[in-house]
């Protein structure tokens, strides 16, 4: 109830969403002499708020060219420079940085400039410091809350994060990120009922915002509520058709939806807009490797090895198929070649705050040893993987909650031939009161992916 409450109160609370998306302390902002350049770093912060990161690359650049002494503009412009591969700008403006007079800032900007000189200088303690420090000096602050939240997300500290969120919503009712925020915690934590909860608040409050319909959308995908996830996601690209995100839930939607002509619409259409080509290679591998996987086409799978799809996406979709289609024709150097390599990912993914990063990997090589141990026939050695697996793997956003699902179905397999029916079962149910589609589909195979003999 007291939810709720809360909710209600916020959505009353928030006006004049379409003027400004956050409600700033009192006192100068941004520290610049052209109003113009303020207005346009402004609009960049704005644009981020709705992740359109395009946009805020764009505004944070005229603010420069506006003011080029402008050093918040210029801090946020530095990847900008790296996102377009102009090294030598970037690394122009992290001296201006470093070499910035922090007497003529506010203390807001003095904050940020402080921690990306701790960073540039490689002193991750100075800059972890330093955010506890002014959080605890500026509290109502929501630029800087806003870090520590996404500090204690990116080291996987769920309950930190989810207070933090709550805490900057109730000093910034229009710091709507924090409702996306605390939508994908609840998902993360299994609670998809309070994840729709703010998802739908997110988009009552921001409904000419294309990410609230967006995440909602990765929610329905998740619960199988396919008609109402395409229904959303498209709502979301026609509100901005360059919210590349959309078109990429689209092909997961199509993949995992049975509907391959969604999957070759999505990225037709991505591709005419002229999405980002990271985006289309990584729809393109999915639209091809979920058709040579529902072919069962194992030989062919193989032949491609070698493809970028397999070689450059780390954990994605086309590794794991790869993987599959080894097993099910008994190649086990190929396998194993593929799970050494993964593990070559993990060692590398662990970065700064980010734990998060080498998660995916972690569920990606238990999953697939799971798998190679069940063809093999050990069982009960493949059930610990696959449980290995599950652990790691997460809610946190659609393909990654559905190939939790799935890893969970397999496991549901790996039991019934090993004689445990009653876990088996309960499994199932779990993934039931998830996705119902899912487990009627599995249900409607026989139980069976792998092909294994149930005990």
């Amino acid at each position: 109830m007291r939810r709720w409450l809360w909710l209600a109160a916020a959505a009353v609370i928030v006006i004049a969403v379409g003027v400004t998306l956050v409600a700033l302390p009192r006192g100068q902002e941004w520290t610049s002499s052209s109003p113009e350049a303020v207005a346009e770093f402004q609009a960049g912060i704005d644009a981020q708020m709705k992740l359109y990161e395009d946009d805020a690359r764009r505004h944070f650049r005229r603010a420069l060219e506006l003011d080029p002494d402008f050093v918040m503009a210029g801090l946020y412009t530095i990847d900008g420079f790296r996102h377009d591969g102009d090294e030598a700008m970037a690394e122009a403006l992290r001296g201006k940085i470093l070499a910035a007079d922090l007497g003529a800032l506010t203390p807001r900007e003095r904050f940020f400039v402080e921690r990306a000189r701790a960073r540039i200088e490689k002193r991750p303690e100075d800059a972890e410091r330093l955010l506890d420090e002014y959080v605890a000096r500026y509290p109502n602050d929501p630029y800087i809350l806003h870090q520590k939240a996404l500090r204690a997300w990116g080291r996987g500290d769920l309950d930190e994060a989810e207070r933090l969120n709550y805490r900057l919503v109730e000093i910034s009712p229009n710091w709507v990120i924090a409702y996306n925020q605390l939508g994908y915690i609840n998902m993360m934590k299994g609670r998809f009922t309070e994840a729709e909860e703010y998802f739908k608040s997110y988009r009552f409050i921001a409904p000419d915002q294309a990410n609230p319909h967006d995440s909602l959308g990765e929610l329905f995908i998740t619960l199988g509520r396919y008609a109402e996830a395409r229904e959303t996601l498209e709502k979301a690209i026609e509100i901005k058709p360059d919210f590349w995100a959309a078109y990429g839930h689209l092909a997961l939607l199509g993949a995992f939806g049975d509907d391959p002509e969604l999957v070759d619409a999505a990225v037709a259409r991505a591709t005419e807009l002229g999405a980002p080509e990271s985006l289309l290679t990584s729809m393109g591998c999915l639209k091809d490797y979920t058709a040579l996987r529902n072919a069962e086409a194992w030989e062919t799978i193989l032949q491609q090895a070698d493809s970028p799809c397999v070689q450059e996406l780390g954990d994605g979709f086309a590794v794991i198929t790869t993987h599959f289609a080894a097993c099910k024709i008994a190649d086990w150097k190929t396998a194993e070649a593929i799970e050494a390599k993964t593990a070559e990912f993990i060692s590398k993914a662990s970065d700064g705050d980010d734990m998060r990063k080498a998660e995916p990997f972690i569920g990606a090589l238990r999953h697939m040893e799971g798998i190679r141990l069940a063809v093999q026939g050990d069982h009960g050695a493949a059930a610990e993987k696959l449980r290995e697996a599950d652990q790691h793997l997460t809610f946190m956003e659609a393909g990654s909650a559905i190939y939790k699902l799935i890893n969970r179905a397999i496991l549901a397999e790996v039991l019934l031939a090993d004689g445990q029916d009653a876990e088996a079962a309960a499994l199932m149910a779990e993934i039931r009161a998830v996705n119902p589609v899912l487990a009627a589909d599995f249900e409607a195979s026989g139980l069976e992916t792998l092909g294994l003999e149930q005990g």
